[in-house]
């Protein structure tokens, strides 16, 4: 008899960004959770476009994408503004979920030794 085993995959809940003039990231913010079953978590991914802190909220944390939404907007208004007052437009949007993953996927690396799809 073979044991089953949960495999485990990253998949974003909410995920936003602005960007800089010509493009580059400037800051991000979103959900991602880690699915593994019973075993599943969720991680907060926000702050500089090129090196965001990556948290695990708490495990009671009920997924509420409508909160995610707006806790990433309210994440990203500092940044949005501050490009709109150099003249140029911009607004939020979604970043891509590989780029977002891999935060979480380095953060879980790093400090759990954790491999993650």
């Amino acid at each position: 008899m073979v044991a089953s085993r949960t495999v485990a995959k990253l998949l974003v809940l909410a995920s936003g960004m602005v960007q800089e003039p010509g493009g580059a990231p400037l800051a991000v913010s979103g959900y991602v959770v880690l699915s593994a079953g019973a075993a599943s978590r969720i991680f907060s991914v926000r702050g500089p476009g090129r090196a965001p802190k990556v948290e695990e909220l708490p495990a009671a944390t009920t997924i509420d994408l409508r909160r995610f939404q707006k806790e990433l907007e309210a994440d990203l208004q500092a940044d949005l503004a501050a490009v709109r007052a150099k003249g140029h437009p911009a607004h939020i949007q979604p970043s891509s979920p590989d780029w977002l993953c891999a935060f979480v996927r380095a953060h879980l690396l790093d400090t759990e030794g954790l491999e993650v799809d």
